[in-house]
């Protein structure tokens, strides 16, 4: 299995090859538009929800969830769909012991993994009303969904 930095290297180039196809773009950038949607609208729901406020605040009371060896979960194809949103890719983790790609001020990535975006913690079931959570999980289903579609168009590109 290829480590962190081999699969940032496969990004780079999968990327590369990607823009030079001129007529694979505009499908592409038309699913990458609709993931992009669905990202902002879940990421809106966990700041409304309060979910964003208790996992900074949990952050800086403890350990955050993004643990070590996170990073491995992430395949090259969904760490070059983070290229095509103009994300940069780390050249070296920043906090020791911790996921590749925790910064100091959270997550680098737009898209993220599966496991990161359905990771929810026991505090977070406590505090937040059924509801909020439902709504998020069906926000988080659509991206998840789209993501995998583009991830799977990537694989075989």
């Amino acid at each position: 299995m290829p480590n962190i930095y081999e699969k940032i290297h496969l990004a780079e180039l999968k990327k590369e090859k990607i823009l030079q196809t001129k007529e694979f773009l505009p499908r592409l950038y038309q699913l990458l538009d609709e993931l992009k949607n669905y990202i902002k609208y879940a990421e809106k729901e966990r700041y409304e929800s309060g979910m964003a406020q208790i996992c900074a605040q949990c952050a800086m009371e403890s350990n955050p969830c993004c643990g070590s060896e996170i990073e491995l979960k992430y395949s090259p194809e969904l760490l070059t769909i983070n290229l095509l949103y103009g994300i940069s890719l780390p050249k070296k983790q920043e906090i020791k012991g911790m996921c590749f790609f925790l910064k100091e001020k959270g997550c680098c990535l737009f898209a993220r993994d599966v496991f990161c975006i359905n990771f929810i913690c026991d505090r977070i079931k406590t505090a937040l009303p059924h509801g909020k959570l439902k709504k998020l999980r069906e926000l988080e289903g659509l991206q998840i969904n789209l993501q995998f579609k583009i991830e799977e168009i990537l694989k075989n590109f």
